[in-house]
């Protein structure tokens, strides 16, 4: 394994992320914490960050969240020197690890050169290789890309392009999917109807929803009902809503539907990508019966930290945008911003000399039969694993209320952990792909002894 990476046995060492938790206030958050919650409070709308109070009133959690001061690896401290283990990856961002030294020079040597380009009018270099990697290294045909900032732009790129492709405007999108908060991407993230509600006079039509996993005969029956479909999207494991997945038949059946119906395919591979659940990406691999998309959507550990997504189609499909007459009618500010593509490049440089994606598939299966593990030694408290690769959900016994307990005990203890799915009915494991062994063990064991 590469020095660049520790390996899965690598014993804890100060400074290089892979420490057990370490609390040193006798609650958490500390004080300091607090204090900066309080002034974040005063200042941010009130809507975005919840507080102890407004928690427990909607969760019956009576907490306030940790404040991050730094993070390396799978480490986190507070401002009162709290260190915990991070068993998200920061919403699955950090996938070669909180600032990889690698990925930290390669963006460093990026700032020094230039941090920002202009966008669609004049390409900066890296933008120009990445897009050039990026093909190289997606299944099919998929070499033609449009940059954004995060999901939601990737997403919505999707949208437009299959709207251009097939001069349709209809999306159908699965039960329990989450593409993200924009209002394109929001009409068709199915995750919770409380997202969607407050907006519906601006988003226009939303997705038509078909079960995730379901039957294909009653799929057909929607794609069938009502004007042509432009799009059927879909995550190849679903992320917010719990890390669930279905076959490989399924997929293989759901793109033969759209074959037959002249609509586009589209992976929105936010969350899997770039060795998340196992290989590169899911399109392609047995996992989803070989298929490829005609439009893949990339970003969270595309980058391990920076902000920049992608959307990825074939040269036929992004044919339907036409040529570029010198202002583009799909474009941004910081499209392919330098510093999040240099980013991009360096995770892709552990990938292919580092063995990135080894590294992950080794702590995914550590992580898949411990968890299997301790479902079987506690089926009053677990109901099983979903998931793949180091992408694992929980299912608790109990639901939300049991879930949030948990979650509360974890943090408490140095361990960050969410609670997914639609109704908060599972624990969400997405860890950087650098987490080792003994960081792993010691989460599984706090939260066993929580039971």
């Amino acid at each position: 394994m590469s020095t660049l990476l520790p390996p899965l046995s690598a014993p804890p060492a100060a400074g290089l992320g892979t420490e057990l938790p370490a609390i040193v206030t006798a609650s958490v958050p500390g004080p300091a914490g607090m204090a900066l919650v309080d002034l974040l409070a005063a200042h941010e709308c009130p809507a975005i960050t919840a507080r102890r109070a407004r928690r427990a009133e909607s969760t019956g959690v009576d907490q306030d969240p940790i404040v991050w001061e730094r993070a390396i690896g799978s480490n986190v401290w507070d401002p009162d020197g709290n260190r915990f283990v991070d068993l998200t990856a920061g919403f699955g961002v950090a996938s070669a690890g909180h600032a990889n030294t690698h990925v930290v020079a390669r963006v460093t040597e990026q700032l020094q050169r230039h941090v920002h380009g202009m966008g669609d009018a004049f390409p900066g270099v890296a933008r120009i290789q990445l897009a050039a990697a990026l093909a190289a290294h997606l299944p099919g045909a998929l070499d033609q890309v449009i940059f954004g900032s995060d999901g939601s732009d990737a997403v919505e790129a999707s949208l437009k392009t299959a709207v251009l492709a097939t001069s349709r405007s209809r999306i159908v999108a699965c039960e329990g999917s989450y593409h993200g908060m924009s209002l394109g991407a929001l009409g068709v993230s199915h995750y919770k109807d409380a997202f969607r509600a407050p907006f519906a006079g601006l988003m226009g039509r939303l997705a038509d929803w078909v079960p995730f996993g379901g039957d294909l005969d009653a799929i057909a029956e929607v794609l069938d009902a009502g004007e042509p479909v432009a799009a059927v999207l879909v995550e190849p494991v679903q992320g917010r809503g719990g890390e669930r997945t279905a076959p490989a038949a399924w997929f293989q059946g759901l793109a033969e539907l759209c074959r037959a119906r002249g609509a586009l395919l589209i992976f929105d591979e936010i969350f899997t990508g770039f060795g998340r659940a196992g290989p590169f990406v899911q399109a392609g691999t047995p996992a989803m019966g070989g298929v490829v998309p005609d439009l893949i959507c990339l970003g969270k550990g595309m980058s391990s930290g920076f902000p920049v997504s992608a959307c990825v189609g074939t040269p036929e499909v992004m044919a339907a945008w036409g040529q570029s007459t010198g202002e583009a009618i799909h474009t941004s500010t910081f499209l392919g911003h330098p510093p999040g593509c240099a980013a991009a490049l360096a995770v892709l440089e552990l990938i292919d000399e580092h063995g990135l994606l080894e590294r992950g598939r080794a702590l995914g299966e550590l992580m898949g039969h411990t968890l299997e593990d301790l479902c079987a030694r506690h089926p009053e408290a677990f109901s099983g694993v979903r998931g793949r690769g180091a992408m694992r959900g929980l299912e608790v016994v109990g639901g939300v209320e049991r879930s949030l307990v948990l979650c509360r005990g974890m943090l408490a203890r140095g361990f960050i952990v969410l609670p997914a799915g639609t109704r908060g009915e599972a624990l969400s494991f997405t860890p950087p792909l650098t987490m080792t062994a003994g960081q792993w063990t010691a989460a599984l064991a706090t939260l066993e002894g929580l039971l």
